[in-house]
């Protein structure tokens, strides 16, 4: 998608919410009987000081000199980070990486690594800091740090096999019950925890989780909002489970351990662009189309909290 093509998607993205009716309405859904759970993005802490930081070099330190920013991406996630037709990167994290490194006059280099290698690649050196954002699993955090602002909020919905007569997620905890979860992922991690009765069936693919359930050799499958319109469209029968998501995750940027100068940056512009809205409306231009009347999604509010939201 070239540039101007991007610009008629800004514009043509649907009308948002007042400032003031996002401020009576934000807030972070309630946990309902440990079904649903919205996972709150919290600050991270590791070992050093803040006084120890500032005596290191900072990658802030080394953007700012050179100009340019080495930053590792998995560009095949549409609509966050994916190539357009020309090969160019674009999406919605595309858009709020490449308008933070503006505002630093700093050029982004995109390494391409495969998103489950990102972690040990940053830890190696390979480059300075993730230009996608990822889950705030603690496991990933003894490795390095998560801003203490999310980028956005990701809604993990149930999607059942056609015909299903489930209409409630207390319905999936049943050893009569199948679940297709993809490998490696907080789905299938939080899957385990909500429905411990279930029986369960692990796939390295999400076509190969999805085909499980369209089948019918599964009964359901969590997986991400993001995923929504293509999955119907692909897999004709299959429905989402109605009513509130089964989990919300954070996700927010990822940078070398003890940066902390560089965490306080991003903190810093990450909430100063939620609070004008930035977040809010490039999710309704990027996310808001494939997600509109199937589901209610989750942006980031003004305060960095969940804010629901339907399009």
């Amino acid at each position: 998608m070239v540039e101007d093509e991007v610009a008629d998607r800004r514009s043509n993205s649907i009308a948002l919410p007042t400032r003031r009716s996002l401020l009576k309405t934000a807030g972070i859904a309630t946990l309902g009987l440990g079904a649903y759970a919205v996972a709150a993005c919290q600050g991270t802490t590791s070992s050093g000081t803040t006084a120890q930081a500032a005596n290191s070099s900072s990658v802030l330190d080394n953007w700012l000199s050179s100009k340019t920013a080495k930053l590792g991406v998995d560009l095949t996630t549409p609509p966050l980070q994916y190539k357009d037709s020309s090969g160019k990167p674009v999406g919605y994290m595309i858009d709020i990486t490449e308008a933070m490194m503006s505002d630093l006059g700093v050029t982004p280099q995109y390494v391409e690594i495969p998103f489950g290698q990102l972690f040990a690649a940053l830890a190696a050196g390979k480059f300075d800091m993730m230009g996608i954002a990822a889950t705030i699993l603690p496991s990933r955090a003894l490795k390095g740090l998560f801003s203490a602002f999310p980028v956005f909020y990701e809604t993990i919905v149930i999607f059942l096999k056609p015909g299903s007569h489930i209409t409630s997620i207390d319905q999936l905890n049943s050893p009569s019950v199948t679940i297709s979860v993809r490998q490696g992922t907080s789905q299938e991690y939080s899957a385990h925890l909500l429905f411990p009765k279930a029986q369960f069936r692990a796939f390295a693919q999400g076509a190969d989780q999805l085909n499980e359930v369209a089948a019918g050799r599964a009964d359901a499958a969590p997986d991400s909002e993001f995923n929504a319109a293509s999955n119907l469209k692909q897999y004709p029968g299959m429905t989402i489970m109605p009513g509130p998501p089964l989990f919300v995750d954070c996700n927010t940027y990822f940078m070398p351990l003890n940066d902390f100068k560089l965490q306080a940056f991003v903190n810093n512009w990450l909430r100063y662009n939620a609070t004008h809205l930035n977040l809010l409306g490039r999710w309704a231009t990027w996310v808001g189309p494939q997600v509109k009347g199937l589901l209610t999604s989750h942006a980031v509010g003004p305060d960095g909290e969940a804010t629901p939201v339907t399009y």
